[in-house]
This record gives C-alpha cells, structure tokens and sequence, in this order.
C-alpha cells in the first residue's frame, strides 16, 4: 500500500464509520473521526490553497471564537451584549454564555476543515478529484439503501438496532428524516456528476465502451434509489429544496455551444418513472404532509415562527459577537415560546442560530464565504470549463442552494455525517479553483 494513498483511505473510513454509527451522532464516534483527522493532518504535509475569501472567512472566525472565549471586564460585556446585564458574573469573565460549548464548537471547527483540506488536496489531482466524487456517490447510494431498509424500524429504532432518543421519525441511519434527506441532497449531485461523465465517455469504440456503460447505469440506478428515499422517507424539505437545486443547476451542467439535449430528458423521465414507482406507497404521506406545510409544529405545538422569534429576540441580546458558539442552547431559554417541560436546543434555522450564536461578526463571515462561491461560480466562466471540471462544479451549485434551503427551516448541518460531506464538496471547490488558475486547464476542448 502506497503512504501516498493513506489520506484517502482514512477519508472514506471516517465517511463509512460515521454512517454506520448513526450518522456520527454518539461521542465514541467524534472521538474516532477526531483521531483519524489528526492522522489526516500529519498526513497533509503541504496545505491546499484555499480561496482569498474563504481564507479572511477562516480567520475571521478563529478571531471571533477567541474573543468569546477571553475574559473581558463587565463595563465592556455591558456595551457588547446590553440585554445580558442583568445576569452578568461581576469581574472578568468571557461574552459566552456557554465557554465550554464554545470550545467544542472550535473543536468540531477544526474537523470540519482537516476533512476539507485532504479532500482539496484530492480534488486539486487529476486522480483524486473523480476518486473523491466516486467516494461521495458510493456513500449517497448506500445512506439511500440504509433508509429504504430500515423503514420498518421508522418511529422505534434507528438502523433497527439503536434506541431513538432523538424524538423525530428516523429514516436510515438518521433519528430524523430531514437529516436523511439532507444528507441525499449532500451526496445525490455526484452520482448526477458520475452519469454525466460516463454519458460523455460513451463515443468511445470497442471495449473503451465498457467502462462509461458501467458508471453510467450505476450513477442512474443511484439517483433513481436516493429519489425514491426522499420521497419515501416523505421530508418536505428534502422534496422541495433537492428538485428546486436540480433545476436550478441546469446551466451550469451545459456549454455554451448547441447541440440535442432532447436525450437527457429522456434519461430523467426514465429514472423519476422509476424511481416515483418504488416510491408509490409513500406517496401520499408526502401529500398529507405538504398539505401541512404552513403548519410547521416545534416544540409543544409551537410553530417554527414562533421559535424563529424566539431566535430573533435572543440575537438582539448581543448584536456584535452574540451569545456564544454553541451556547444557543443554553441562553436560548431567555426568549423562548412556552414550551412547557420541552427542552429547546436548535432554533430549526441553523441561519438564525448562527446569527444569534455569532452576532453581527458572523453575518461578516457568511458574506465572505459567499461572495467567494458567487465570483468562482460564474455561469460565463464555468460554462467554459472542461467537463471533468464543470460537472463537480454544477453539483456543488445543486448541493450549495439545497443545504441554504434546507439550513434555513432545519438543523440538518448539526449532525455530523452531513457536517463532513459538506467539508468534502467544500474541498472539492477548493482543489477545481486552485487548478484553474493554471492557464491549460481553464478552457474547453475544441472537440465537438
């Protein structure tokens, strides 16, 4: 076995774990993967380049969790977060609520960027970039199995062996199955990116036919089976938010020369058939749930509105650098709804508890981070791209609208399955810019 080949095996063990372990969720598996990222990280040797943005993003970041963390005299806690005052310790002590929470949340931080940083320095090879994105589509295609297998389980176990403790109905290896149908938003697009790829491959003659034929029918067979998960495991979310992404992304899958495309729909018509078929009983528990949709329980009966406003309240408290990292949970009880004995700990928008959590400083960082993906996703200049380089970025546009979506009425990003194959794609879009600036690989061949 080759040491050059270790990162990427470590990184398809850390996937393959946490989906077996119920998606990540228990603290023995974050151990492990912790470990396994620190071995990534010896194994890295040179850092990947990362984007200016996403770079000041980084250390805007690192900035603000050290500033929550350091103790800070009470007359300047008092002009940072006015509507804590009438709680605050006297003396010296740090703006979060919750400075452990913090910690864990740089923590978990650290992971998420070990994770990016080797799968960027995959995608920044020839090799690695279709290894990693096969890596994806293999786990997206098993989570769809896991979910479709376990439905008899739905409401008492998870995976039909753990107790479910996490009170929503689990689908897979999921306790809820909005964290399901995001993590097939998650990985769906790069069994799209395997299809497209082997449908261009398909001109070739003889044998060299053989292989594009094989990757070909299994990335169809595996969008049509994540499909039919989604629309089994009936989240309205996942429904929604992944057929809007799809449609979206169109452009960005197709160069600016002409040419038919009439076989494409076919293709699709042919896998939504199938995959409406297989997904026929459940149908109509998706309708019943549609019909439901601006009634949105959360806790107690409480609408997400309801904790939306909660969330809102609790941001005003400390408008500059919020109440704390991971500290939502435990500051959020100063505004929320009455929800009786319920435990609050997620404000079913991870946008909003980011805002209350980060303060005005977190919008900075969103911003950033987003302006990077909108300058290096140009539809004019990805459009010009090579296909093996156009495709993972087309499925980045699907993953990336889907989880904002999706991240907007969920907390679907605080697993940490979902939380690491973000990572992936984040350094899949790493590796594709840091090749682009190198003139040969910027344009497109001249073939038809």
């Amino acid at each position: 076995m080759e040491i050059a080949s270790l990162h990427r095996i470590l990184l398809a063990a850390i996937l393959t774990i946490n989906v077996f372990a119920f998606a990540g969720v228990d603290p023995i598996t974050r151990v492990m993967t912790a470990i396994l990222v620190v071995v990534l990280a010896w194994d890295l040797r040179k850092l990947p380049a990362i984007p200016k943005l996403h770079r000041w993003a980084l250390v805007a970041f690192a900035s603000l969790a050290i500033l929550q963390l350091l103790p800070l005299p009470l007359v300047l806690r008092h002009l940072l977060m006015p509507g804590c005052s009438e709680f605050m310790n006297t003396g010296w002590a740090p703006l979060s609520l919750a400075p452990w929470a913090t910690v864990q949340i740089v923590a978990s931080a650290t992971i998420f960027l070990g994770i990016a940083m080797t799968a960027a320095r995959m995608a920044s090879t020839r090799s690695g970039l279709p290894v990693l994105l096969g890596i994806i589509a293999a786990l997206g295609g098993l989570i769809a199995i896991l979910g479709l297998a376990s439905e008899g389980g739905a409401g008492e176990t998870v995976l039909l062996i753990r107790e479910n403790t996490g009170g929503g109905g689990p689908y897979g290896p999921f306790v809820n199955r909005n964290h399901f149908a995001q993590a097939i938003e998650l990985t769906m697009p790069a069994l799209l990116v395997l299809l497209a790829a082997s449908a261009r491959h398909l001109s070739r003659k003889g044998q060299n036919k053989e292989r594009p034929i094989v990757f070909g029918l299994a990335g169809a067979i595996g969008v049509a089976v994540c499909i039919a998960a989604v629309l089994r495991c009936a989240s309205r979310g996942g429904a929604l938010f992944l057929s809007f992404a799809a449609i979206v992304s169109i452009p960005w899958w197709l160069r600016y020369k002409g040419g038919r495309h009439w076989p494409w729909f076919l293709v699709f018509l042919i896998i939504f058939a199938a995959a409406g078929t297989f997904a026929w009983t459940n149908i109509p528990v998706l309708h019943e749930r549609m019909l439901e949709l601006v009634a949105i329980e959360g806790a107690d009966g409480n609408t997400r509105l309801d904790l939306w406003r909660g969330t809102l309240d609790l941001s005003q408290r400390a408008p500059f650098f919020g109440v704390g990292l991971g500290a939502y949970r435990y500051s959020i009880g100063l505004d929320k709804p009455a929800t009786g004995m319920s435990v609050l700990e997620h404000a079913h928008s991870d946008w909003l508890e980011f805002l209350a959590s980060a303060g005005f400083a977190g919008v900075i960082i969103v911003l950033l981070v987003l302006i990077s993906f909108g300058g290096a996703l140009n539809l004019k200049t990805v459009r010009r791209l090579r296909f093996e380089y156009r495709y993972p970025i087309a499925g980045l546009v699907i993953v990336l609208i889907a989880t904002a979506l999706h991240e907007a009425v969920g907390f679907g990003l605080q697993i940490p399955l979902n939380r690491y194959l973000l990572a992936v794609w984040l350094g899949i879009f790493w590796g594709i810019v840091s090749k682009q600036t190198r003139p040969h690989t910027t344009r497109e061949e001249n073939s038809p």
